[in-house]
């Protein structure tokens, strides 16, 4: 700390305070900021800008406490914003402060936003303190919102209260309509009756298999495992899938402040709660914050059903700041403590790819098939594997050999627009097998003809095979869903040239250039430059 900003409580050293602050969120120096902002607000406990920037720092960076002692002072001032309450009320539900609580969807109900939550917030504290949350539910139907949420809380408050038959036959349809939004309400309440010692419902509720945490809970009822699975659902657990819910889907809605702060309530009434640290850890990725994202992620246990989806979140943050020694280090990590875990071979190959190991990826695929056809997973899991091998013996020029392990992934799971594609595509870009080549390409388009990659495919399919008219059709059609996509725009490009629309060829070079690289951008230059030969044409 600078000496000259040493001296506290005058508004000369406010100030600067203040500004170190601005500086150092503008370096990206986030936690250093939210450190001096609750510095100076313990200083200034009053002073309603300070407080307004220490709230926005706080939840930036996940600081709780920083985030309600904010809170409070612009109360105080009258300057809270409709989502503030909700911090105050989740500190006071963790301290089981059930008049502050209250006191809070007060506040929460006086600033209009978020009253639709009301209900269930206070539902919570009935089932918390002991007392019938029915009533409090009942009022939930008075919003559109509030209808929204209100079939999974009923269940969850069921199952919280004990009232196991009522949850069960609200669960029955959830169960059979298999939405994948309501994936994680499945999740939770599998785990409390695995907690009351009944595996057969447990099992019933996750028998459509359709999410990974579900498959990895079902296998893990299935062998006994309780340590880490089984939990029975209580207030705090359906509090937290509350806010959790929330964030999630104030992410989708590009609210990400928003977001945050549901996703640190969630944090702060079930701290022991997998789920919301995978919904903070989420809002963290996706604001940038990708160093807490990491922390975040990591904190869901290997035994929980969420711990592959942790896992794989984690890499993809490393990825995003280029850390791949430390993401290839972490997937070595858990392979050493469990070998037989096929995913977390397919997630260290696809972490090798984004290095640009794509030998080494391959190893790391081809491990994951011997073992999970030794496990004797599923052909579309498989499918997918020898995919992800295939692709990566393409691009480590590992040929034939990856020819035939695309042609396996076609052969385990047939009429799969992506294999199909990739199949196609690959054999096209090096000139062979051009009949069979085509045929898949046209059946992959057949099969999902709003993709933009698989319409480029088509089209430069048809630019290879001589119909460049055909070919400048499809391609347009691509562009029109990808503008920006350098190999569209190259693609279009040398069949507008070959059909005798030169200006309109160096255009579409032109755009490809902005985002190509290497190679790309070497060809894409002499293009625009000297026109089409036939050595520039794209691969």
């Amino acid at each position: 700390m600078s000496p000259a900003l040493a001296s506290r409580g005058d508004s000369t050293s406010a100030l600067n305070r203040f500004v170190e602050a601005r500086l150092a969120q503008s370096t990206n120096q986030l936690q250093s900021a939210a450190t001096i902002y609750a510095e100076t607000l313990k200083e200034q406990p009053d002073n309603e800008l300070l407080a307004g920037k220490a709230y926005a720092s706080a939840i930036e960076v996940g600081d709780f406490d920083l985030a309600v002692k904010a809170v409070r002072t612009l109360q105080k001032s009258g300057t809270a914003s409709p989502e503030m309450p909700l911090l105050p009320y989740a500190e006071a539900f963790a301290q089981r402060d059930w008049s502050g609580a209250r006191l809070a969807i007060v506040e929460l109900e006086a600033l209009g936003n978020f009253a639709f939550l009301t209900p269930f917030l206070e539902a919570w504290l009935d089932s918390a303190s002991g007392r019938s949350a029915t009533a409090s539910l009942v009022q939930a139907q008075s919003s559109n919102a509030g209808k929204y949420y209100l079939e999974e809380q009923l269940i969850l408050n069921g199952l919280a209260a004990r009232r196991e038959s009522e949850a069960l036959a609200l669960l029955a349809p959830v169960v059979e309509r298999n939405e994948a939004r309501m994936a994680p309400v499945r999740v939770i309440a599998a785990r409390h009756f695995w907690a009351r010692n009944e595996p057969a419902q447990a099992m019933e509720i996750l028998k459509m298999r359709s999410s990974g945490p579900e498959q990895r809970l079902l296998q893990k009822i299935a062998a006994g495992q309780k340590k880490g699975v089984a939990e029975k659902v209580t207030p705090a657990i359906g509090l937290g899938f509350l806010f959790e819910r929330l964030s999630g889907d104030l992410i989708l809605q590009q609210a990400e402040l928003l977001s945050q702060v549901m996703a640190l309530a969630a944090t702060r009434v079930a701290p022991q709660s997998d789920h919301a640290h995978l919904a903070l850890g989420r809002v963290f990725a996706v604001a940038g914050n990708h160093a807490l994202a990491v922390t975040e992620f990591g904190k869901i246990a290997v035994e929980s059903p969420y711990y592959l989806l942790g896992l794989s979140s984690q890499i993809a943050s490393l990825a995003a700041e280029r850390q791949f020694e430390q993401a290839i280090g972490r997937l070595d990590t858990a392979l050493a403590a469990n070998p037989e875990s096929p995913e977390t071979y397919i997630l260290k190959g696809q972490a090798l790819q984004m290095q640009g190991d794509h030998t080494a990826a391959a190893t790391a695929f081809e491990s994951a098939i011997a073992l999970g056809e030794k496990l004797e997973k599923s052909d579309i899991l498989l499918a997918n594997y020898w995919l992800a091998l295939g692709g990566a013996q393409e691009q480590a020029g590992i040929w034939p050999d990856g020819l035939q392990s695309l042609q396996k992934a076609n052969e385990l799971l047939p009429d799969s627009p992506t294999i199909l594609n990739y199949l196609g595509y690959a054999q096209l870009e090096r000139r062979e097998n051009q009949e069979e080549a085509v045929a898949a390409i046209k059946r992959a388009h057949e099969l999902r003809s709003n993709s933009p990659a698989i319409t480029d495919s088509l089209g430069w399919a048809y630019f290879i095979t001589g119909e460049h008219e055909r070919a400048v059709t499809y391609l347009e059609s691509a562009l029109e869903g990808e503008p920006q996509d350098p190999t569209i725009n190259e693609h279009l490009g040398d069949a507008y040239w070959t059909v005798g629309r030169q200006s309109e060829a160096r255009y579409a070079w032109k755009s490809a250039k902005l985002f190509a690289e290497g190679d790309d951008l070497q060809r894409l230059a002499r293009k625009i430059d000297i026109g089409l030969l036939p050595e520039l044409i794209s691969p």
